[in-house]
């Protein structure tokens, strides 16, 4: 015995592990009468918590009476969930009403109440008409965070949250209730009734009674989105209130493989039962309560069974009268109802009618029984036309209707005839229009369809406001047909959808006059994809915007064998009578760039074997500025030429100065001696040799003009000065007055090339001396000793001095 308990103690050591208690948290529970109450520690929990009872701790307890608990963590209500169980079983007779009921210390925890339902051989009942149920998906929670659900002993039958239609069910044999409400959450206590019912043949039959209003309800199959079990019934029982109709629709299914037989949905009226498969349109507009049931077979695996439909009522109103006087010439008005088994009555005149149809200039009396808005179809036709050329413009508008007049406006008809050999003009109102085509899809909620007349019934296309398209001409008449693009009534286009007038006749069949406005745009010929009419022409007038050009691209041309003549797509400048481009259907069409507006023009020939039809792309491109690039360029090479010209120059110069004689100083009438040719920065007065000559051309002199002899100051060396010449010559020379000599100021030459006449006569005291030594030495370095004899100065002609600007 000892040993027993020691080998217990070991086991109990190693599996609950003995543990002081620390008592970080501390509560007192009391189970209420035939309640369990389980705390369980979350398996997502990360933590090690536990809870104790005693000196036992572990990562759960289960509680019959009242009991002391310790966590060892602070905040347990984020680790540990706690779950309340209560059994009721039902044998011949059984009725409860059950009224939760919570539990102040554990207010913080997520909490579980589920109440254990078995009947004996027959089925339960469960009365939520206080809670009044809806079923809600799996994932879905609920407004007030209070979920339902409902199982039976191998199913969930749903999820749902209270405040719906559902107000009862019946559930064979045994199964469950339970409800969940989050942590720091109150308990809000809806009461319900479980009570013992009759045997079923199905697996629950769930009891909807739909409120006494427009309604629409959801439901899903047991086990949604999982497999509704093999052979396996369920019922939704619908109570519908008097006057109203009710319609199934199936909003998702999955339908299994069987081995026998097929699932199915039977529906059982007051007087007919129908069968309908999961992929059937279900019954709709029925008046009165029906059984709805899902009936699985025997499946194969691992196909599965799921559904979610909608069930939707309404109530059906009393007579509705409507008096219709139509004003407008040519206008007829259809009124059909949707669906051929509406529960709809239309009457006309006080007599029964499947189509109702209005005429202008007769007034109508109608009455409406049971038809609700949406299930009535509205369509006008109205006829304008031209019997002669001069016929006033017109729009096409949607006509207004009575009020009265219930349905929705689903499609207004334009019948346009135009004078033998005329042709139709429709432009937007809007300015532009653009035609619906694959990757130019319309975002307008009207879509226009223009279809010539006759028997062939040629549609043009489908156009909407908002393009480049500005007006189109049509030689034919044509039927112009509007309809919603969104689904919705036509009534509330107010404002007219097309300007139109009658013109004279054109020379191609169809004109579509083209504004570019933006980067890029469609356009396909008439009839597209179906192919052009046999011998048609079409023509585009298109307008490119300055300083832009057009890229035309043929993406899509069907290809076809005629019988006689050619296809032929055409080019051409607008401001150019020659053709650009031009290709035949046996030639493959290149893209081509147009750099003003232009014509396109598309023409067919009388197939024999397919049909002919092209989808152009037009790209607008920012112009490249050509005058500013040949100007650019001409003044590139205008440089590179005066650089040619400038380097010839320059080296034919630099020759020139190695062919021609040193530089010699002249005489300067303005008072500065230089040399021509000096280059570079004139010397300082300290660097500068004064006085400083070359002799080298017979008809040049050097010397300076020197002061006479007697008006020299012996003891004042002239530097840097000049004085006027007194010697006899053939001008009047320029004069100064005294004392106001230039110093170091260049003056332009402005005689001629010619030496100016000086007197003859010898070097004397008066000479330069700098001269003779200059020589000197000249003589000295050259080696020549001896004697040279200056060139008679006086025998120099004298030049005639030419006019100087200066």
């Amino acid at each position: 015995m000892r040993s027993l308990s020691f080998s217990l103690v070991v086991f109990l050591s190693g599996v609950l592990q003995w543990t002081s208690v620390s008592g970080d948290l501390v509560l007192t529970i009391n189970p209420h009468s035939g309640a369990t109450v389980h705390i369980n520690r979350s398996e997502t929990a990360h933590s090690k918590c536990e809870v104790c009872i005693g000196k036992l701790c572990q990562s759960y307890v289960t509680l019959i009476n009242s009991t002391q608990v310790v966590f060892n963590c602070t905040q347990p209500e984020d680790i540990f969930t706690v779950k309340i169980d209560k059994h009721i079983v039902c044998f011949n007779t059984c009725s409860e009403n059950i009224t939760p009921e919570d539990y102040p210390a554990l207010q913080n925890f997520s909490r579980t109440f589920t109440w254990t339902v078995s009947a004996v051989q027959k089925a339960f009942r469960l009365d939520f008409t206080k809670a009044g149920l809806r079923q809600i998906q799996p994932t879905e929670s609920c407004q007030d965070k209070h979920v339902y659900t409902v199982s039976t002993s191998t199913t969930t039958v749903g999820r749902f949250c209270r405040h719906g239609s559902i107000k009862g069910m019946q559930v064979a044999y045994a199964g469950s209730v339970s409800l969940q409400v989050p942590g720091q959450g109150k308990l809000d206590p809806t009461s319900f009734g479980v009570s013992v019912g009759d045997k079923i043949q199905s697996t629950a039959i769930i009891n909807v009674t739909l409120p006494e209003e427009e309604s629409s309800q959801e439901f899903l199959s047991p086990n949604y989105p999982d497999s509704f079990p093999d052979h396996n019934i369920v019922t939704w029982s619908f109570n519908v209130p008097p006057k109203h109709y009710s319609s199934v629709r199936i909003l998702n299914y999955t339908e299994p493989k069987c081995h026998m037989k097929e699932a199915q949905l039977q529906y059982q009226f007051s007087r007919k039962n129908i069968f309908k498969k999961l992929g059937d349109a279900q019954p709709s507009e029925q008046q009165g309560s029906f059984n709805l049931s899902l009936d699985n077979c025997k499946m194969e695996l691992p196909s599965l069974l799921s559904l979610h439909f909608k069930v939707s009522a309404v109530r059906r109103a009393s007579e509705v009268w409507c008096g219709v006087d139509l004003k407008e010439e040519g206008l007829v008005i259809h009124i059909k109802k949707r669906k051929p088994t509406s529960a709809c009555v239309l009457k006309m005149n006080s007599l029964i009618e499947e189509t109702v149809t209005i005429t202008s200039g007769k007034p109508s009396r109608l009455s409406f029984y049971d038809c609700p808005e949406e299930d009535l179809l509205l369509y006008i036709n109205q006829t304008i036309a031209c019997p002669q050329q001069a016929c006033s413009d017109f729009s096409l508008r949607v006509p207004v209707l009575e009020k009265c007049l219930q349905g929705v406006l689903q499609q207004v008809t334009w019948h346009l005839i135009a004078p033998r050999h005329g042709a139709v003009k429709l432009m937007s109102p809007m300015g532009s229009l653009q035609q619906s085509l694959p990757g130019q899809t319309c975002n307008s909620s009207v879509l226009l369809t223009m279809t010539e007349h006759g028997q062939e019934g040629i549609t043009v296309g489908q156009f909407c406001p908002q393009g480049p398209i500005h007006n189109v001409q049509i030689r034919s008449n044509i039927t112009v047909t509007a309809s919603p693009a969104d689904g919705k009534d036509l009534r509330q286009m107010t404002s007219a959808l097309l300007n139109g007038s009658f013109m004279e006749t054109i020379n191609e069949r169809y004109i579509f006059t083209v504004l570019l406005t933006k980067d890029m745009y469609k356009l396909a010929t008439p009839a597209w994809p179906a192919g052009m009419r046999p011998q048609s022409t079409v023509s585009w007038i298109v307008t490119v915007p300055p300083q832009f050009e057009a890229q035309v691209e043929f993406t899509n041309i069907s290809r076809v064998s005629c019988q006689n003549r050619h296809t032929c797509i055409k080019v051409q400048k607008q401001d150019s009578r020659g053709e650009m481009y031009s290709w035949r259907m046996d030639e493959k069409p290149v893209d081509v760039v147009m750099e003003k507006s232009f014509y396109l023009n598309i023409s067919n020939c009388r197939p024999v074997k397919g049909s002919f039809s092209v989808v152009s792309q037009i790209t607008i491109l920012k112009r490249k500025n050509m005058l500013l690039s040949i100007i650019l360029s001409v003044v590139s090479v205008l440089l590179a030429l005066v650089v040619v010209i400038l380097a010839v120059v320059c080296i034919i110069n630099r020759k020139k100065k190695r062919q021609k004689a040193p530089e010699v100083s002249v005489y300067n009438p303005n008072g500065h001696a230089f040399l021509p040719g000096l280059h570079g920065i004139p010397k300082t007065m300290e660097d500068e040799d004064f006085h400083i000559y070359h002799c080298i051309d017979d008809t040049l002199v050097y010397g300076h003009l020197l002061k006479d002899e007697m008006e020299m100051n012996p003891f004042e060396p002239s530097v840097d000065s000049y004085q006027d010449f007194t010697g006899p010559t053939d001008r009047q020379p320029l004069t100064k007055p005294r004392g106001e000599a230039e110093v170091g100021v260049y003056r332009p030459f402005t005689g001629s090339q010619t030496a100016p006449e000086v007197p003859d006569r010898a070097l004397g005291r008066g000479g330069n001396p700098a001269c003779e030594d200059q020589q000197t030495a000249d003589k000295e370095i050259s080696g020549d000793n001896s004697t040279h004899t200056a060139p008679d100065l006086q025998t120099a002609p004298m030049a005639q001095p030419e006019e100087d600007d200066y």
